[in-house]
Order: structure tokens, then C-alpha cells, then sequence
């Protein structure tokens, strides 16, 4: 049964109408407890508070990333329950899902549905969107369509990872880590002033751990993980009103790891394939490698009426390479490789009025330049029985110039009512040039096939605000998304198909932002109805002949995601911090004819990795111990509900409900010195959170990785 906004305002909502706008009684219980301290953000392109914009905003401060034990965005899905990260099995593969709606850009001809930047910086493609949460100052998720703020890669929302700047002041930070698994990680970090007006931070960070999975074939473990990552920033204050910051970053991941285990024998009976879970018996040796670089240059200058300019840059560089087992058996069946290489430029140029009585706006320009290559096989060995000793190899190149205009503001009609508005047109092209060489005879066989296309639009948004009291604010909008069309650049079966348009999407939403007690109490909800048409579906087909698969990169019909988020941050007392946040959503197709081949309709079925509710519960308690030691503890729980991995939504594909809890006890010495314990997993719930069928249809699956647990030590210089 669907989410209806009758059913919001009857159960939670009208919960929520008390909490918001109740009486102030329980004041006097408030009264003694500290603030929250309130975190400043820029995704309406200008520094203001998270309660004060009408959007559907999370933000997550690098206290909780750091008790949470965060390593990377994956580690804050459980905190996060409007996103689903897919899989999770492979960096290289970053699928993300917003409210029931995303995927990952899997070969060069498509875009993903969520655009994920560093300091407002576009990472690039999917590959590149986890890179560590190193120096993480906080992390800025608005969800539902952006296209107005962010443009055409955010059509189910933008992540925006804020990283520490440099400082005025001499310091040191080490950060040391070890647990089981062999784990050993060392971060450390040095700010240093070169002079009155320049400063430098230099981070250095190391990780090493083995893998969980164990590989009974080759005598090895899988899912292990080898990281080196450097960050140098330097900020200039020379200039009277203008604030330069420039930094340089470097990753390098070298990890041996599988993309998934076999839950069933499939074509492979008479062979145990995979026993148990952590158990596999492949005979490849596989990998995921991945080196990332980027430079990132912002200046901005404020007017001595305070009105700002504001320019970003970057360059990013984005190489990966993986191979991967296919059958998931000790035979030599087959394997596939992927090369990925894609390099960027992006350029945006902003200026912003101040706060005015009646009215502020922002306007600006936006480029981006990306070209990508990439070359990919899959290499078939004697025992596969269709095209023994076979070789499949798609090398493609696609360039993506895009360039757009935007205008956002708001008008106050009074004290309290304002109307929020914004557009952006964008010009988008984009050309590829597609070979596939194959000698197997299951695939096309073509040569520089090159196809360009051009796309031209709207992106509109249009919202009403109330501000019922100072700390009451409600708000609704329309906004419109889009998705460039492309190409399915993968190994594909026929050029029928090789093509797709875009889609479109238009969201409604309402939402409420209340804080109580000086922020020791904020409630924010937000319901809505998001609207799809010409939904871009990736898809594993059977194909029957053969009993193989056709990648499959169509149009469906209409699509409609809906549903109400609800996020409470508590201070219970002077020691005791509650947060609470919950998403129910409906992600479904509304019409998809034809969507398992001929005859075969996906109408009213579920979209992949959408589960139903999602929420996360976290405790945080500190008390002072003696002297100037404080000890804290933290411990979070977060459920998802099951989901599918794929539209047919077939058993085979439906991934079970899964619970995750994290904990942390530790003691610290004023800003200088912290010792922790912690654990991940704590209840060693290795539930699945991938489950699909291979394209030789064998059943496999993800499971959730085993409980670990360590000891953390932080030490800072002043």
C-alpha cells in the first residue's frame, strides 16, 4: 500500500504538529541544558543556518562522522536513512540512492542520478564519489531534484563534503588506529602559518587492512582494504576583503576484493561455489585499484557593501581499474576487466547580494569539460562451453562539455512570508565514439561507432514560505529535474537499443523546521511526491537462447517516489544527546511496459535499492571524569527495511531486511589527548544487502561486512 499524505497528517504528522508548535511547558526541564551548536551551510550558495533555508536538508558535523567511526560516505548510509549505497561491495562502483531513486554511472555513455561534491566541487563519475572523509569538516545531503543549485547530475539530490580549511595558528594532530582484521591506520596532520597572512595544512593518512572474505581456491582473504591519501591546502588573507584557498589532494586505493559471493551452485552443479558466508572458491584473482588527484582553487571577495564574488575551480583526474570473477567458481569460466580514465575541468563563477529587507539573490555561471576513456573486457577460459577461450573488448571515449546560467533568490513579502525562486538553463553536449571487438560471437561487432547529442533546458523552482515564529519555519515547492540522455557503451547484443533520451522529473514537497530551547531541540519533517517520466532504466535481462544476459539501458514510462523524512536532534540533558532520524518512501514504477522483454510489464513494481522505512537512533553521553578528563560514550542502531535489486523484483533479487549497530566508549583530555574502544557491527548481523543474479545467472549476493572492533587514539598540538 503506498504513502499517502493522509496517512502522514493522521500518524506521524500529527505527532509532529505537537512537537513543533506545543506549548513551551516542558521549558523549564530544557532550561539548564547546553545549546546545540549550530553548523553553517552553503547549499543555497551563501553561509546560513540548516533551519533557516526551506529545503530538505541533513547535516552531519564531523562529531557525529567521528563517533559514528565513519571512514567514508558508505559508513554513514545507517545514519543517513534517505540514502541507500546499493551494494557497497566495490569503491569503484558508487552507487548512491536518494528517496528510492539513483544508481551509478556503469559505463561512459550515462550519468548518475546524484552529484556528489567536494568544497562544491564536482568529484566526477561514480568511481570517484567516496574518497574518505579524511578532513571532513561536514557533510551537507539535500535531497529531492537540485537541478536550479546543482544543475544535471542532481536529480535525486547533492551530497557537498565540506573539508577543514587552514588556520592562523601553529597545531598537530595525530590519529592512530588498530583492530582486528589486522587493522593499522595512521592520519596525521600539521597547520602550520607561513606568515601574517598565509597559512598551510598538510594531511598524510595510511591504512591497511585484511579481508574478511576468504578465498578457498587461490588460499587467500578477499575484502581487505590498502589506502594512502595526502591533502595540502594553503588559504590567502593578503588581500583586504579576499580569501583565496588552495588545495591539492591525492588517493590511491590497492585492494583485493570480490563484487559479491554465490548464494546457489546456478549453472555450476556438482561444485560447492560458495559454503558460507566470507567462503568463496574463485579462481580469479581479483582487484580494485583506484588513484584519484584534484586540485581545487576558490576565491571569494566581499564588497565593502557586502555584496560577494565567488570563484571555483577544479581539476580532477580519475583513473580505476578492476577485474572481476563471473562464474563465482573454481573453474577458469570467464572474467571481466574494467579500465576507466576520465579527466575534468569545471569553472563556476557566482555573485551574491547581501540579505536585504525585501530581497537576496544569487547569480551565476557554471562549466564543465570531462572526457573520458575507457576500455573493457571479458575474457572467457576453456570451460565455458558457449566460446571457450573467448574475448569480448569495448573501448569507448565520450567527452561531456556542459554549461549553464543560474539565478536563485528570495522575496519577503513581510516578516514572515517569503517566496523562494530559482532557475537554470543548461546547455549539454555530449559525443562518444564505441567499438566492441568479440570473438565469442554473443555480442555486436562494430568500429568506431561515434554519435553526438546536444540537449537544451529548463530547470526551474518555485517555493512559499511561512515563518510561523522565530523558530518555526514552513515551506512548499516545485522544482524540476533532468538527466541527459546518452548511450548504453557496454557489452550489448544489438545497437537497436544503443541509444537513450533523458528523463525528467518535477517534485513537490512541504516541509517544517523548528528548534526549541536555543537549538537544544530541533524537529525538521518533509513530505513528497516526486514525478518521473522517461525513467532511465539498467537492467540484467535474461536471455533465453543462450542462458545468458542482456545489459539492458532503456527508457521506461513514469515513475512516482513518495514519502516523509523526519530527523530530531535532542539535548535530554546537561550529559545525554538524543538524534533520531526516519524516511518512509514509495519508490514504484508507474508504468513499464515491456520492462522483462516482450510481454513482460513491470507496471506497480518496486524501483531497485528503495526500501520502505529506514530509520537510526543515536545516543550520545558525556560527563566530566576528573581534572580536565571527560569521558563519552556513543552507540547508534539503524534499520533498513528489505528491498530489491532489481525491477522484476523477484525473489531471487529481493534483499532482506538488515540492522546495524555501532558503539564507541572513550575518554579524552581536554582538546589534547582521546582514547577510544570501539565497535562496528556490534551484533555481528551479517544479513545480505546485495542479492541478484549474475549475467551467467548464477544467484549472488553482498553480505553485510562482519563485526569489527579496535582502539583509537587522537592526539592534538596546540
Amino acid at each position: 500500500m503506498g504513502i499517502t499524505i493522509k496517512k502522514i497528517l493522521s500518524s506521524k504528522g500529527f505527532g509532529l504538529v505537537g512537537l513543533m508548535f506545543g506549548s513551551t511547558s516542558s521549558a523549564l526541564v530544557w532550561s539548564q541544558v547546553a545549546p546545540v551548536d549550530e553548523v553553517l551551510v552553503t547549499a543555497q550558495m551563501r553561509a546560513e543556518s540548516a533551519q533557516n533555508i526551506p529545503l530538505a536538508i541533513g547535516v552531519y558535523d564531523k562529531e557525529l562522522i567521528d563517533q559514528i567511526g565513519a571512514d567514508s560516505l558508505t559508513e554513514m548510509e545507517t545514519a543517513i536513512p534517505s540514502l541507500n549505497f546499493g551494494s557497497g561491495d566495490r569503491n569503484t562502483r558508487g552507487e548512491i540512492t536518494i528517496r528510492g531513486i539513483g544508481d551509478y554511472a556503469r559505463n561512459i555513455g550515462t550519468n548518475a542520478r546524484v552529484a556528489v561534491y567536494i568544497d562544491g566541487v564536482l568529484t566526477g563519475r561514480s568511481s570517484s564519489f567516496d574518497q574518505g572523509l579524511l578532513d571532513v569538516a561536514h557533510i551537507e545531503i539535500v535531497r529531492g531534484p537540485q537541478g536550479t543549485l546543482s544543475g544535471t547530475n542532481a536529480l535525486a539530490g547533492a551530497i557537498n563534503i565540506i573539508t577543514q580549511k587552514p588556520e592562523d595558528t601553529f597545531s598537530a594532530e595525530l590519529l592512530a588506529n588498530t583492530g582486528n582484521y589486522d587493522l593499522a591506520s595512521v592520519t596525521g596532520k600539521v597547520n602550520v602559518p607561513l606568515s601574517d597572512d598565509l597559512f598551510a595544512s598538510l594531511w598524510l593518512g595510511a591504512s591497511e587492512q585484511d579481508g574478511y572474505i576468504r578465498n578457498l581456491t587461490l588460499d587467500r582473504e578477499l575484502q581487505g582494504a590498502s589506502r594512502d591519501t595526502a591533502k595540502l591546502k594553503f588559504r590567502y588573507i593578503g588581500v583586504d576583503r579576499l580569501i583565496v584557498d588552495v588545495g591539492f589532494d591525492y588517493l590511491k586505493d590497492d585492494d583485493k576484493s570480490t563484487n559479491a559471493e554465490a548464494l546457489a551452485n546456478g549453472m555450476f552443479n556438482g561444485f560447492t561455489l560458495s559454503p558460507e558466508p566470507f567462503v568463496v572458491a574463485h579462481n580469479a584473482d581479483e582487484f580494485e585499484q583506484r588513484e584519484l588527484k584534484g586540485v581545487t582553487i576558490e576565491a571569494v571577495y566581499e564588497t565593502p557593501d557586502n555584496y560577494k564574488w565567488t570563484s571555483i575551480t577544479g581539476l580532477r583526474s580519475n583513473e580505476f581499474r578492476e577485474l572481476s570473477e563471473e562464474d563465482y567458481s573454481p573453474l577458469n569460466v570467464a572474467v571481466s576487466v574494467f579500465d576507466e580514465q576520465s579527466d575534468q575541468i569545471s569553472q563556476e563563477i557566482r555573485f551574491a547580494s547581501p540579505r536585504n529587507e525585501s530581497f537576496d539573490y544569487v547569480i551565476g555561471a557554471y562549466f564543465l569539460d570531462q572526457d573520458i576513456s575507457t576500455e573493457r573486457q571479458a575474457i572467457t577460459g576453456p570451460v565455458f562451453v558457449l566460446a571457450p577461450n573467448g574475448r569480448v573488448q569495448t573501448p569507448a571515449s565520450a567527452e561531456v562539455e556542459s554549461a549553464s546560467v543560474f539565478l536563485h533568490g528570495n522575496y519577503y513579502f513581510d516578516a514572515r512570508w517569503s517566496l523562494t525562486a530559482g532557475v537554470r538553463y543548461v546547455n549539454e553536449a555530449k559525443n562518444i565514439d564505441y567499438s566492441s571487438i568479440d570473438s565469442t560471437k554473443m555480442f555486436v561487432n562494430t568500429s568506431h561507432l561515434a554519435d553526438q547529442k546536444t540537449f537544451n533546458e529548463w530547470l526551474p523552482k518555485l517555493g512559499l514560505n511561512f515563518q510561523m515564529t522565530p523558530d518555526v519555519l514552513l515551506y512548499t515547492s516545485v522544482a524540476r529535474g533532468y538527466k541527459s540522455g546518452g548511450w548504453n557503451a557496454d557489452f550489448i547484443t544489438s545497437l537497436e537499443n544503443f541509444q537513450f533520451n533523458p528523463e525528467y522529473a518535477v517534485n513537490y514537497e512541504v516541509g517544517g523546521k523548528s528548534s526549541f530551547f536555543d537549538n537544544r531541540l530541533t524537529v525538521n519533517v518533509s513530505a513528497f511526491v516526486t514525478k518521473f517520466d522517461d525513467f532511465q532504466v539498467f537492467q540484467f535481462l535474461p536471455a533465453l537462447a543462450t542462458n545468458g544476459t542482456v545489459l539492458s539501458l532503456t527508457n521506461a514510462g513514469k515513475v512516482t517516489s513518495r514519502g516523509f523524512e523526519l530527523d530530531i536532534s535532542a539535548e535530554l540533558t546537561e550529559h545525554l544527546r538524543l538524534s533520531v532520524n526516519t524516511a518512509s518512501t514509495s519508490a514504484r514504477f508507474d508504468e513499464f511496459k515491456n520492462g522483462g522483454g516482450i510481454g513482460t510489464d513491470y507496471d506497480d513494481h518496486y524501483l531497485p535499492y528503495a526500501p520502505k522505512n529506514n530509520y537510526f537512533i543515536a545516543l550520545d553521553y558525556t560527563r566530566p571524569l576528573f581534572g580536565r578528563a571527560a569521558i563519552y560514550a556513543h552507540i547508534d542502531y539503524g534499520h533498513t527495511d528489505d528491498y530489491f535489486s532489481n525491477p522484476n523484483n523477484l525473489s531471487d533479487n529481493k534483499i532482506p531486511a538488515r540492522d546495524l549497530t555501532n558503539a564507541r566508549l572513550g575518554v579524552k583530555v581536554d582538546e589534547s589527548w582521546d582514547v577510544s574502544l570501539w565497535v562496528k557491527n556490534l551484533a555481528d548481523d551479517t544479513s545480505l544487502r546485495q542479492k541478484s543474479v549474475s549475467f551467467l545467472r548464477v544467484p549472488r549476493g553482498v553480505y553485510n561486512p562482519p563485526r569489527t572492533y579496535g582502539l583509537e587514539l587522537k592526539y592534538r598540538f596546540n
